[in-house]
């Protein structure tokens, strides 16, 4: 298995060496449009994917289905108001610093 990742194993001069091509390539001031251009690329490309899972999951039927199996509810639970929480007595202060451990 270490050996098919052995590709990613990037050291520091290796990544030295590949952006001094890139900036010889590409030049300084255009490095900020190069990478503008392939954020919006790679965005596209993204909701171009999502697209067609998107179209194939509705093809499918596979909303329909999940809506089948977990139903959502339409009763609302009752809500609590702070007159009907029961009331909490809060511990005093310790003063002295010290702290007690759980037994």
């Amino acid at each position: 298995m270490a050996s098919h990742l052995l590709f990613l194993d990037f050291s520091g001069g290796e990544f030295m060496l590949i952006a001094l091509v890139f900036l010889m390539f590409f030049g300084s001031k255009s490095i900020p449009g190069v990478a503008k251009s392939l954020g919006k690329a790679i965005r596209e490309f993204k909701d171009a994917a999502n697209n067609v899972q998107r179209e194939i999951q509705d093809s499918a039927g596979v909303n329909e289905i999940k809506e089948t199996l977990n139903p959502s509810p339409t009763i609302q639970a009752p809500t609590i108001t702070e007159a009907q929480q029961p009331k909490v007595e809060e511990k005093p202060k310790d003063t002295t610093g010290q702290t007690e451990l759980p037994l």
